[in-house]
């Protein structure tokens, strides 16, 4: 059975780069930049669809719900969000957190996007408490004549991993760029407790074609997650993703 849809907020306006698909299975996809998509669902699937997106509660739509009739459209709601009451120094200048070990060869992204929602990046420890600044990132060359990086940052919590973004980080690269080393200021506070483990990830969301995005890799503990699937699987090697950040005042 071929699913198509639309999925939209509260508000009426499309949502883009949700993540679709039955939970802990190979099933899923991921809306483009006007909310659209088309799943193919094998006909043994019954299980409920999960949408789910960083700014968005998760959506369950049941069964009986998305078989009922040709288009289907989702509502999304927004996610409550709590405020972080930090307190930065003004003397205070930006610290490595995650900073880049052993580099290695080159690391590419293939694909024409979205195609399984495959992330990317490393684990990295944070000793104090801090606030983001920048995420950093090298990129050495695209085939793509453009294409939609998305960052997401979880905590690690036993074997879980928990985003802890409330806004979306999304960053579009030109081929006609060439290369160049991408600075990340995410427009949310986004805060790191000491002594916790965290993974950051890039993924390629969208793209005008199949290409490959070339990007500085490292000899570090990285995982490659499925955001549709939510399965992983650990590495070695990954994309060189250093971040940085200021102390918080306690």
């Amino acid at each position: 059975m071929k699913k198509k849809g639309c999925i939209v907020n509260e508000r009426g306006e499309t949502v883009e780069y949700v993540s679709i698909g039955f939970a802990e299975d190979s099933v899923g996809t991921i809306s483009d930049a006007k909310g659209n998509f088309e799943l193919e669902i094998p006909a043994n699937r019954k299980n409920d669809l999960v949408f789910s997106h960083v700014s968005f509660q998760k959506t369950i739509v049941p069964y009986e719900t998305y078989t009922n009739g040709q288009q289907l459209t989702v509502t999304m709601k927004d996610k409550v969000i709590e405020l972080a009451e930090v307190v930065v120094g003004k003397k205070n200048k930006p610290q490595k957190i995650a900073s880049k070990a052993i580099s290695g060869p080159l690391a590419s992204f293939r694909g024409k996007g979205k195609v399984d929602g495959t992330e990317w990046g490393p684990v990295f420890k944070s000793k104090k408490d801090y606030v983001i600044s920048d995420i950093l990132l090298n990129i050495k060359g695209a085939s793509y004549q453009w294409c939609v990086l998305s960052f997401n940052i979880y905590e690690i919590q036993g074997g879980k991993f928990v985003n802890i973004l409330n806004k979306p980080i999304y960053h579009r690269i030109e081929k006609s760029n060439g290369k160049q080393q991408l600075d990340i200021q995410p427009e949310e506070t986004i805060v790191l407790r000491g002594k916790r483990k965290y993974y950051i990830s890039v993924m390629v969301v969208d793209s005008d074609r199949y290409g490959i995005l070339e990007m500085q890799s490292q000899f570090k503990t990285s995982y490659a997650r499925s955001i549709t699937k939510g399965k992983k699987r650990k590495l070695p090697i990954g994309p060189a993703i250093l971040v940085k950040g200021y102390e918080i005042e306690h």
